[in-house]
């Protein structure tokens, strides 16, 4: 399956955006992503005023639209559960929102139904970009909120929100917060955790996965296994996350194609975290599927995680285990009493 956004939405942010020049906006783009890889030690520097402009044109129109599309890989693996809380309106959360990209993921990866959110964010600039693309989404009612995270109305909300927030917390508050977002749930609803794909945040978000659970919190995706431990904690230099085939649309592709940024797959790690406690796949012993296929001469090989942790699996080439030939990073494999394999994509079909 090739992800994507749809070109409406894209077309409804770079309509809210402020408008720059091109090269301002390419140059905005290079420098963000700088500050939140390789220079994160200059990720809460204040932008220059002359610059404060492009920087939040690049959130609206790069970012926003990147990080939108990453939310349906969570929301497909609810719905085809039957997890997705049938409620009309949908009752959403965003934390942390900026300008909103995880909405207007969420509205195009929903088409049709109706969304009454809201957004919460310190950045009252970033919200009036959210409010002015609300305006033209007749599905969305949108309600903005200038204030921290864990200040958030109380709700219930059948679903709630948060994209690349928890990264720039310090660590001492992320678990806290991230409670904080729980109690506000409904007790059928989820909440969508979105952070980059770097070790470093992948591995923050792993500790605050052990956390959760040890706190009671149920851990929904992409997790199959149940034990307090993340596996992927063991080894300093690992990490878990996606990298889903993406299709960007149209004006992100040109951006791409003019920063040399964010071209490949669809990078990130995530968490959904649920009080009820139904599993990703109901059958026990599911492995989930965590590496892109590492086939060597004569072998087919995948990373997987499970109740018994990670395990590096090999199978011959002239085996007879098309499940398992066919599997790619997020699917979830059954082994069968033979030792035979059943495929399982949690974000096409139901269990």
């Amino acid at each position: 399956m090739r992800w994507t956004f749809p070109e409406l939405w894209e077309d409804r942010l770079w309509q809210a955006a402020p408008t720059v020049p091109q090269r301002a906006l390419a140059r905005a783009i290079q420098e963000r992503t700088l500050r939140f890889t390789s220079e994160r030690q200059r990720l809460h520097d204040p932008v220059p005023a002359s610059q404060r402009a492009a920087d939040l044109a690049a959130r609206t129109v790069f970012f926003g639209v990147a990080d939108a599309a990453k939310v349906a890989v969570p929301i497909a693996e609810l719905s085809q559960r039957g997890l997705l809380p049938a409620r009309e309106p949908l009752r959403v959360l965003d934390a942390g929102a900026g300008c909103g990209a995880l909405t207007w993921g969420l509205a195009a990866a929903l088409p049709g139904r109706a969304l009454t959110v809201d957004a919460v964010d310190l950045d009252a600039q970033a919200l009036a970009i959210a409010a002015a693309v609300a305006a033209a989404a007749p599905e969305v009612t949108l309600r903005t909120y200038a204030a921290d995270a864990a200040e958030a109305p109380a709700g219930p909300y059948d679903l709630v929100l948060a994209g690349t927030m928890l990264n720039e917390l310090p660590a001492e508050r992320r678990l806290p917060v991230a409670l904080a977002l729980v109690e506000r749930l409904d007790p059928a609803g989820a909440l969508i955790l979105v952070e980059p794909a770097l070790r470093e945040t992948s591995r923050a978000l792993h500790e605050l996965r052990d956390a959760l659970r040890t706190a009671g919190v149920h851990v929904f995706a992409p997790c199959t296994r149940t034990a307090a431990r993340c596996p992927a904690l063991d080894d300093p230099s690992d990490w878990c996350h996606e990298d889903r085939p993406f299709a960007p649309p149209p004006r992100l592709a040109a951006l791409i194609r003019a920063t040399g940024l964010r071209a490949g797959g669809l990078k990130f790690a995530y968490l959904t975290l649920r009080r009820d406690p139904a599993p990703l796949h109901p059958r026990p012993g599911a492995l989930r599927v965590v590496s892109d296929p590492l086939d060597q001469k004569g072998t087919r090989e995948r990373w997987v995680c499970g109740e018994a942790g990670r395990e590096r699996m090999r199978v011959l080439r002239r085996h007879p285990s098309p499940a398992f030939h066919d599997s790619r990073r997020g699917d979830v494999l059954l082994v069968e009493a033979d030792g035979s394999f059943t495929l399982h994509k949690p974000t096409e079909s139901p269990p």
